[in-house]
């Protein structure tokens, strides 16, 4: 039952950020909060040093490069998943990230409009890459 209910708020959670980041460009306290408590559930003293992985994106932020919300969002998945998974789920998100922003700009350069947006949502893809890591795990 344990298991059920984490992969249950685990998911939900993901799926929240996601679809607030795409609409509305922010991410819920609501939705980390959910995340967090998924790790609650099955936690582990070592789960701990995943929150190491939110260090890059918290520094991010303070320069305008990032949104708190993103990093709140590494923050509350790596608590979940640990340090090893949360990096797999990470890179597997940013990866998926960088295919994507390049096969926009391939499309923007072919229909010939070279006005990129000022930002992309990354919470859908952190999304994808954690729940591919938490399936793995």
């Amino acid at each position: 039952m344990r298991p059920v209910l984490c992969g249950l708020l685990f998911v939900s959670a993901l799926t929240a950020a996601s679809v607030s980041d795409i609409r509305s460009r922010t991410i819920p306290y609501s939705a980390c909060i959910l995340l967090a408590a998924a790790g609650l559930i099955s936690f582990s003293p070592a789960h701990l040093f995943g929150l190491i992985l939110a260090v890059p994106f918290f520094l991010a932020s303070g320069f305008g490069r990032g949104g708190a919300g993103d990093t709140m969002l590494v923050a509350a998945a790596s608590l979940t998943l640990g340090f090893w998974s949360g990096l797999a789920g990470l890179v597997q998100a940013l990866l998926l990230f960088l295919l994507f922003a390049a096969a926009d700009r391939l499309l923007r350069h072919i229909r010939k409009r070279n006005e990129a947006p000022q930002s992309y949502p990354l919470a859908p893809f952190l999304s994808i890459g954690f729940f591919a890591a938490y399936i793995i795990l």
